[in-house]
């Protein structure tokens, strides 16, 4: 299955009198300036930035308004602005949602809607829609307005050159060996206990800390997260925290066998072990709060009850920064990409220079349109957070399914976790101030 389906545009027989043209055109090969000539290119009236696509409407067509060597990859004859939606994809997938799919970019999906059909309002932790704005970047890719490289700083190259990519692998296969919905119990509680025995091992102080959450029948059940803390010696008041969800589902959202979970989360939890393993040799200057929330797929419960924790202890303003990893180790090919959403364009910006510099593999797409993972309590609680997800996440064949399993994530899994890795534990090693880098971090202060 390709990495993003491109444009499905069906040409319609007839054309109401407000109906523009338009194309839709692959930019991923494309420069800052190529870009921008085609915004403002003859006949376009508005355009709509959606990651390595471009959406461009008015008065044109493909062999009158674009260069001979632009990619073209459909062209729609009666676009009307009023029948297009944005609609952002969460846990909980609608078989057949309303709309005709356009292209994707960023975790969001344009649709054409029907003639009249008005814009649905479903707005919670799995699905969200809005309607379209003209000239708007939904989500940009990095290496368009990305400055002169960095070199490496050698005492991060020395946290990035830490990690083994098998050691994550096996420990995503080691997870996924368990069913892990959070409407379970023996599966649960078992990886539970499993991922807080490798926090203790790497000689970290841990916790889990109870929530309450729904049950499938509408009562109230009792999970845990999972923290392991390293106190900074140097600034043990400001704190850094990485996490993912270690739950898992199948299509039934109640079900409780044949949750494997690989993709979904398997390898973002992994992930935070491993940047644990390979940061703690440095003696990070600041705080850093490692863990694995359960509830996720339930609507993000143990993300937000580590937020509502924080508030009410008061210690929300310790936390300087976020780094959220779901879904790192798919790639429907060789070509390694990843989205980065946030509120803030600085923070995101620290994750594309970092891969650019750390991991040049991988094509980073930026987006200041952020959704339905366990970054989104920190954010609406002001914080600086960053979810990173690899970008064919919703073309996996088995996404949500009982077959999300460890071989069938593909041959390009340890690239692809290891580029997201190597691009977070950049960031991190840079913002928990490990020793040549901690000057410099508070130099530039956080955003």
């Amino acid at each position: 299955m390709p990495p993003v389906l491109p444009l499905l545009f069906a040409l319609s027989v007839s054309a109401a009198p407000s109906a523009e043209r338009a194309v839709l055109v692959d930019i991923h090969t494309a420069d800052a300036a190529e870009v921008d000539a085609l915004k403002r290119g003859r006949g376009v009236h508005w355009w709509l930035e959606l990651g390595d696509r471009l959406l461009l409407a008015g008065e044109m067509t493909a062999e009158s308004s674009l260069p001979r060597s632009t990619p073209v990859l459909g062209e729609l004859s009666d676009l009307r602005l009023d029948e297009l939606a944005l609609r952002a994809v969460g846990c909980n997938e609608q078989a057949d949602p309303p709309g005709e799919l356009l292209a994707r970019g960023g975790r969001w999906q344009l649709r054409r809607l029907a003639a009249g059909e008005a814009l649905p309002h479903r707005a919670d932790a799995h699905e969200q829609w809005r309607a379209v704005r003209p000239n708007e970047v939904i989500a940009r890719q990095y290496r368009l307005d990305a400055p002169a490289g960095e070199p490496p700083d050698p005492a991060v190259q020395e946290v990035v050159d830490r990690l083994d990519t098998q050691r994550w692998f096996a420990d995503l296969t080691e997870l996924a060996s368990w069913d892990r919905s959070s409407f379970g119990t023996t599966g649960l509680f078992a990886a539970r206990d499993w991922i807080g025995q490798q926090f203790a091992d790497l000689g970290l102080e841990v916790e889990t800390p109870d929530f309450q959450m729904p049950d499938a029948d509408g009562g109230s059940i009792t999970r845990q997260n999972v923290i392991g803390r390293w106190t900074g010696a140097a600034f043990p008041d400001e704190w850094i925290v990485v996490g993912a969800h270690y739950d898992s589902r199948n299509q039934s959202f109640s079900s409780v066998n044949d949750t494997p979970g690989a993709e979904d989360n398997a390898s973002g939890c992994a992930g935070v072990i491993e940047m644990a393993r390979a940061l703690l040799p440095s003696q990070p200057q600041r705080t850093i709060v490692f863990m694995c929330y359960a509830g996720e797929e339930q609507g993000l419960y143990g993300s937000q009850a580590h937020v509502d924790a924080l508030q009410a202890a008061g210690d929300l303003d310790k936390v300087k920064a976020v780094i959220v990893m779901d879904m790192i180790g798919y790639s429907a090919n060789s070509r390694l990409n990843a989205d980065y959403e946030s509120y803030s364009q600085t923070y995101l910006n620290r994750f594309g220079a970092a891969a650019a510099t750390y991991a040049p593999e991988l094509d980073v797409v930026l987006s200041l349109n952020p959704f339905g993972s366990d970054h989104v309590p920190y954010l609406d609680a002001g914080k600086q957070a960053a979810l990173g997800i690899e970008s064919d996440y919703d073309a996996y064949p088995y996404y949500h399914d009982s077959g999300d399993t460890p071989d069938h994530i593909g041959p390009h899994a340890q690239a692809m976790g290891g580029a997201i890795l190597k691009t977070n534990a950049a960031v991190l090693a840079e913002l928990a101030g490990t020793s040549a880098v901690t000057d410099r971090v508070f130099a530039d202060g956080f955003d």
